[in-house]
Formats: structure tokens, sequence, C-alpha cells
């Protein structure tokens, strides 16, 4: 399996990627020691952006980047100084296989999968010099021993609060219903690794999104998140009526 699939579109006007969509362990890891129940949970991916990212590129007929491996083995939204870039505890879980791993190991996985996946997602967005960069991710809806976290959809906001004030006013009236806050639960100015080092240098307009997960932890809820996700980018995008797809 590669470390990411790249979704072709027509429309260079948006392009979605997501960092942490798979809960994939390569072969060649060995496994993490950690169970198969902990492999499903929020410590091991972002529940449900798989779906979301790929209905949004399908409703806007455009391309994107889906990361194929567990942010257990790696996590591609980290720059490579970062203590937890390949995290021997999260969320209160140990993961042993990363504990005491050798610089070797270590290097292994920069290598073959977190360097291959900013270098495609670095070409896609040169090939689309003028396009608005979507990063998708998700949320538990609590951390062990913490409150129960009321923001439903939580936007990343730094580099662009333009285009997030104008996603946010769009999307409001079409998710009336759900709590939409800047930089909670997670703020742009602590992890925001992907958009900093590929989008933010290219002078990308850009939106990061953060959903709760139960909001899409099915198929059915996360094609209907990105609906009503994608009504609000469109205003965003020069001629859209154009470039969407209505199959």
């Amino acid at each position: 399996m590669t470390p990411f699939d790249l979704i072709p579109g027509q429309n260079p006007a948006v392009f979605v990627f997501a960092d942490h969509a798979s809960n994939h362990v390569p072969d060649w890891i060995g496994g993490l020691g950690s169970t198969d129940m902990d492999a499903q949970r929020h410590i091991a991916w972002d529940i449900g952006t798989e779906w979301v990212a790929r209905e949004l590129c399908r409703e806007l007929n455009c391309g994107g980047l889906i990361c194929g491996f567990s942010r257990l083995v790696i996590d591609a939204n980290r720059d490579l100084r970062f203590d937890g870039l390949i995290p021997s505890l999260s969320d209160g879980t140990l993961i042993p296989a990363n504990v005491d791993l050798s610089e070797a190991q270590r290097q292994d996985r920069i290598d073959r999968l977190y360097t291959p996946y900013h270098n495609a997602l670095s070409d896609a967005l040169d090939a689309r010099p003028n396009t608005l960069a979507i990063s998708i991710h998700s949320f538990t809806p609590q951390l062990s021993g913490q409150a129960p976290r009321s923001t439903d959809i939580g936007m990343l906001v730094k580099d662009d609060p333009d285009t997030a004030d104008r996603f946010i006013a769009a999307l409001q009236p079409r998710a009336p219903d759900l709590r939409i806050e800047v930089n909670q639960p997670y703020s742009a100015y602590v992890l925001n690794h992907t958009v900093d080092h590929n989008v933010v240098p290219r002078g990308l307009r850009h939106l990061a999104i953060e959903l709760r997960q139960d909001h899409i932890a099915n198929n059915k809820d996360a094609v209907s998140m990105a609906h009503i996700l994608a009504r609000a980018i469109e205003p965003l995008l020069p001629e859209i009526s154009d470039a969407r797809n209505d199959d």
C-alpha cells in the first residue's frame, strides 16, 4: 500500500487533503503492539475524514490527497522536530512499538511514509497555484479524563482569516444546529504543521476544518456533512457552476 491516495479531479480551484484519514499500519512495521480496538479509536486516525474528503472531491469535482498511514506510525501533521512525531503514548494509551524506537527505525518511517506524503502534497499544490486548499480533520467528542467537547465544527485560523470568515458565514445558515468555533478545540497557533509547511508558504487561500467525530462516524453521516460543507465552499470558488460535479 502506498503512503497516500491521490484523487483526480478537473476543478483546479480547490484541493482537499486529509492528514489523518487512515488507521493503516504497514506490514513492514511489524505491528505497534496495541490492540485491534485501539486501531479503531481516535488515537489511530481521524475517524470519518476519508469519507468526508472523498465526498468533497466528488461534489466539487476536485483533486484530493488521502494520507495512507496511521498517525500512530508517524504523524503527518507534526514537524519532524516534534516530540510526538511518533507517539509512544496517545490519550493515555501506550504504543509499545514506539517506545525506545531506534534512530534507523524512525528514519525509515520518515523516508517511506512521511516524506512521500508531503512531497505528493507539495507537487499537487504546485500544479494548482491558485487553488483553495482545504484540510480536513476530526476530533473525538471527549478525551480521556476531560469534559465533553461542545464544539461541533472547529476552524483552525491563523494566516487566512478572511477565507475562514467567509466560509463560516456561508456555513452557519446551512448548519444552524451546529456550534462552529474558531481555534477550538485545537488552535492553528499550536497544531497546524501541514498547512504551515505546505500551504502558507505558497500564499494559498485555505481552510482547516475540524469535525467532531460523532457527526461523521459512519459513511451516511459523513457524506451528509460533506454535502453541507461543499455548499458553503462553493461561494468561495470561481465559476463553480461550471466546475461542480452534479452526478
